[in-house]
């Protein structure tokens, strides 16, 4: 099962120079769900999201060079009895992939895994350099 967005916030883009742009944010990741049973070494689990404001990658451009990094900001402690649970992100990467509904743009979406028995809010950066 994927992780929720429960909270998706953007900071302005940063053009470091005319070529190179960085996408930064906080995200929290989550399930809505209001009781979840967290088993000792669970795997991550995966999560996606679009990072608003990013604008679309026209058909036919070539695909930029990105870097994906993450950081956890803050989590929600779970309220396990024994076990070991990590806490954190395993993963982190961005890419362009296809609209999900339909049309020839290419929108930037990060994804990755984390580990969080309640939640995490992790701040992230996405470097864009362009050909």
């Amino acid at each position: 099962m994927a992780y929720d967005i429960l909270e998706l916030t953007a900071n302005p883009a940063l053009a470091l120079t005319p070529t190179t742009t960085v996408h930064s944010g906080v995200v929290r990741v989550g399930h809505n769900a209001r009781i979840q049973v967290w088993r000792s070494n669970e795997p991550a689990t995966e999560f996606g999201f679009y990072p608003p404001d990013v604008p679309p990658l026209a058909e036919g451009v070539p695909a930029p060079l990105i870097w994906a990094e993450a950081q956890v900001m803050w989590f929600v402690p779970g309220t396990q009895s024994s076990g070991h649970f990590p806490i954190g992100v395993e993963r982190i990467s961005a890419a362009y992939t296809p609209d999900p509904r339909g049309g020839p743009a290419r929108w930037l979406l990060v994804s990755g895994a984390a580990h969080a028995s309640a939640g995490l809010r992790l701040a992230y950066r996405i470097t864009v350099q362009g050909q």
